[in-house]
């Protein structure tokens, strides 16, 4: 039996989250990571975090799976590649934003995605998200490209958990 859990990042993670930011394919659909991985950047994102908002590290058993973070309003996510396609970062989004709009004063949430990742679109959609303009950004790991930006008001999340099912 497989038991989801989330909990604050610390330095024991190390070994987990240098392994999921060594697979390019996570790494190019994040906007802030750089390519190729660094331990230096990776150790520094190994803690709790001290801003407005939360990450977590997503453990299935004992093993660091992804992270789910809401900081300063937006929304953010990476899981390792053999977890993708089971429907946990749809779950660990819902109760993210969930904890986001119970703890923080947010009147709405942010997101965003590249073109070329429909998935974390999905995702998003999934959550209540709707999509509300389109740029062209950098990352450290890629050139400039498209990027979708999402947005998720309050009275939207709370009127889509009130409704009858």
């Amino acid at each position: 039996m497989t038991e989801l859990h989330y909990r604050f990042l610390n330095a024991d993670d190390f070994d987990d989250m240098h392994a999921m930011v060594s697979h390019w394919s996570v790494v190019r659909q994040l906007g802030r990571w750089p390519w190729p991985p660094q331990e230096a950047f990776t150790r520094g994102r190994c803690k709790p975090y001290a801003g407005h908002g939360f990450v977590w590290a997503v453990c299935l058993n004992d093993r660091v799976i992804g992270t789910m973070a809401v900081t300063q309003g937006e929304l953010g996510y990476m899981f390792v590649p053999d977890v993708h396609s089971k429907g946990y970062a749809t779950k660990v989004a819902c109760d993210a934003i969930a904890m986001a709009f119970a703890e923080y004063d947010w009147p709405i949430l942010r997101a965003s995605v590249w073109h070329d990742n429909p998935a974390s679109a999905a995702v998003l959609r999934k959550c209540g998200f709707a999509h509300w303009q389109t740029h062209y950004t950098r990352s450290p790991a890629r050139l400039p490209t498209l990027v979708h930006q999402y947005r998720l008001p309050r009275t939207t999340w709370d009127r889509l958990r009130t409704a009858p099912q």
